[in-house]
Formats: C-alpha cells, sequence, structure tokens
C-alpha cells in the first residue's frame, strides 16, 4: 500500500502542478484560450487511447515495470518543454504526457481496489483519493503561482521531480505480472466483447455522472486560472475540501451505500460549478470551489464504489471497472478543456461555468431513474463489515 500511495501522490502531483500552469503557457506562447483547452484535451486523448491497453501492459510487463514506464512518460516530456513554444511541439509533449498518465491512473485504482475486500473499500478507496487530492493541494496553485510569475523553467522541473516519486513508488510492488483472464482462441472474441459490454451495462448510470462531473473538472481547472485573480486560493480551497470530502465519503459509503452519497454530492458539485462564473467576486468564488471540492470529491468515490460493486471482486471485473471509470474521468475532463475554450470565447465566464454545471445536472437524471429499478439494489446496498 505504501508503494501505491507514494506512487499516487508523485504522479497526481505532477499531473495537477502541469494543468494548472500549461494553460498560461499556452496562451503566453500564442495558442490562444482555445489552444490551451486543446492541450488538455491531447493529454486526456492520448490517456484514454492507452488506457483499454493497460491490462494487456500490466500482464507482460507486470505492476512493477508498468509503473516506472508511466512515471518516466510523465516527467521525461516536462525537461523539454522549456524548449516547445510551438503548439504543434506543445500538443506532441502533451499526447506523451497522456499516455503515462494513462497507465498511471488505471494501476492505481485497480491497485488499489484489490488491497481491499468490498466491505471496506470505500474506506480504501477515500484513502487513497486523500493522498491524490492532497498532491492536488500542492499541485494546482503552485502551478498557477508558478505561471503568474512567469516561472516555467521552475514549474516544469518540479513536475519532474515529482514524477518521478511514481518511479520510487514502483518499487513498492512485485516484478510478477499482474493477473489476467487467459485470452481464448479467436473464434470466442465475439462473446468476451459482448460479456464486456454485460458487465459495463450496470455500471452505466455511475459512469455517465462520472463522465459529467469530470467534464466541470476539466473546465474548472482549466479555465478558472484565465479568468479569476483569485484562482490559486480557488483551487486550494477546491483540492483541500475534496481531500476532506474522500475521507468521509468513504465512510459513509461503506455504512449506507453509494448512491445515497452519490446524488446529493452532484448536487452540491452542479452548485459549486454555477459560482465560477463569479470570477470578479473572491469570497464568493472562494466558497463556490470549496463546495465543488466537497461535491466533487465525495462524487470520485462513489461513483467508482458504484461501479467496482457492479463488477464483482474478480481481477477480470475490478480490471474492467478500473478501465471503465478511468476512462469516463479523463474523457469527462478532455470534453470539459476541448468544449469549454469556444464557449469562454464566446460568452465568458457568465456562460461557461452555469452552462457546464447545467450539463452536469442534466446527466444526474438517468441515474436518479436507475436507483429506482430493483435489479439496481444490489449496487446501492451497504456491506457489512
Amino acid at each position: 500500500m505504501a508503494g501505491a500511495l507514494i506512487a499516487a501522490f508523485g504522479g497526481f502531483a505532477s499531473f495537477n502542478l502541469m494543468l494548472s500552469a500549461m494553460p498560461a503557457y499556452a496562451v503566453r506562447s500564442g495558442a490562444g484560450p482555445s489552444g490551451a483547452g486543446a492541450l488538455t484535451a491531447t493529454l486526456m486523448a492520448a490517456t484514454l487511447v492507452v488506457q483499454p491497453c493497460t491490462p494487456w501492459l500490466f500482464a507482460r510487463l507486470g505492476r512493477r515495470h508498468s509503473l516506472a514506464m508511466s512515471g518516466a512518460l510523465l516527467g521525461l516530456p516536462c525537461l523539454v518543454l522549456p524548449a516547445a513554444s510551438t503548439l504543434p511541439a506543445l500538443t506532441g509533449l502533451a499526447a506523451v504526457r497522456g499516455l503515462g498518465f494513462g497507465v498511471f491512473v488505471v494501476a492505481g485504482v485497480t491497485f488499489t481496489a484489490e488491497l481491499f475486500p468490498s466491505g471496506s473499500r470505500g474506506r480504501g478507496i477515500g484513502w487513497y483519493g486523500a493522498v491524490v487530492g492532497c498532491a492536488g493541494v500542492l499541485g494546482a496553485p503552485l502551478g498557477i503561482a508558478l505561471a503568474r510569475q512567469e516561472a516555467y523553467a521552475a514549474a516544469f522541473a518540479l513536475a519532474a521531480g515529482t514524477a518521478a516519486l511514481v518511479l520510487v513508488g514502483s518499487f513498492g510492488f512485485p516484478r510478477a505480472a499482474a493477473p489476467v483472464r487467459p485470452a481464448g482462441p479467436r473464434s470466442h472474441r465475439p462473446r468476451t466483447l459482448h460479456g464486456t459490454w454485460r458487465s459495463l451495462r450496470p455500471m452505466t448510470g455511475p459512469l455517465m455522472v462520472e463522465t459529467a462531473s469530470t467534464t466541470a473538472y476539466g473546465v474548472v481547472y482549466t479555465f478558472l486560472p484565465l479568468t479569476a485573480s483569485a484562482a490559486p486560493q480557488a483551487l486550494l480551497a477546491a483540492q483541500v475540501s475534496t481531500v476532506l470530502s474522500r475521507l468521509g465519503a468513504g465512510w459513509l459509503i461503506d455504512r449506507y451505500g453509494g448512491r445515497p452519497v452519490l446524488i446529493p454530492a452532484v448536487v452540491v458539485t452542479t452548485l459549486g460549478t454555477a459560482a465560477g462564473a463569479a470570477s470578479h467576486a473572491p469570497a464568493l468564488l472562494l466558497a463556490g470551489t470549496a463546495l465543488f471540492g466537497a461535491g466533487f470529491g465525495a462524487v470520485q468515490s462513489a461513483t467508482l464504489v458504484l461501479a467496482l460493486q457492479a463488477a464483482g471482486d474478480s481481477p477480470t471485473g475490478l480490471g474492467v471497472a478500473g478501465v471503465a471509470w478511468n476512462i469516463a474521468f479523463d474523457g469527462g475532463t478532455g470534453i470539459g478543456s476541448l468544449a469549454g475554450g469556444p464557449l469562454l470565447s464566446l460568452g465568458g465566464p457568465s456562460a461557461l461555468f452555469p452552462a457546464t454545471a447545467a450539463v452536469l445536472a442534466v446527466f444526474l437524471l438517468p441515474d436518479l431513474r436507475t436507483a429506482h429499478r430493483p435489479d439496481s439494489r444490489n449496487c446501492d446496498a451497504p456491506q457489512d463489515n
């Protein structure tokens, strides 16, 4: 567990630092708000491309080598960034980092889930999420602060250094390959794909909510630094409340189930997202981002636990759930970053943040209908310890 937490802190500290610093660097390089959003979207697109391949990668390279490779792909491009200023060069480096991030996040979620039985998985994921949140507490505001001082070389060096902790954490894992279901003969592939789809169907409600919530995350963390002078303090408030929320939500999920936590958490996240429009009212913005962080942290824990419960306790099921949840997270972040740029250019923050909040509210509706179906109860019931 120690290796997983060290790697989680290093990888997410690097990710959040770059996520906050790169938009300003892109704008300074002449890419504009749309170019800044395109960089984050490229990062997330590369992450999405590699994630379905991660079970195969873990089986071939093993956990230790897979994590070490992901840390190298996350950190090495940061050392090249000071010499890159054109949008194509920045986009290419973002894609390389995205490949590393895709391997890294699936490994973190899947390996952590395997360490805990289903009845205490909410708390285990809560602790993992709290470490991830602590990395964000340091990384996101520091990235903004360094970007505003135009200390980009220092930001990139710190991002490379924290990514090196992923390599350090990888030594806490065995060299052996991760368990994976043996591949069947070529004629069985359609059945395998059908089985995968059947495994995903019970997760569709939580995964849709996860996608919408991370769309809001992509908007808030990419564009708030470009629209609000109090963005460093606001994102710090969001990260601190996310850490506390992940810890508290894990306990509540194990006690009461995932969905009773998920629904109010989405409502809170929606309200916090809309408050991003208050870019010229620092007190309201700080309160809103703290609300956003509290809701967002609980949404992450609840959707992940619901997806894992729907998948069952087999390594194959947990692997499918881990990949699907991470695809939802990264896909939503990329959508928010890509779609938010043009909307910000057209309507400003007063249009961007309320519109994003409205999308999140709409995506909650299908999950509310699912919550009343009899076949959804087995995924919602709290587990006995």
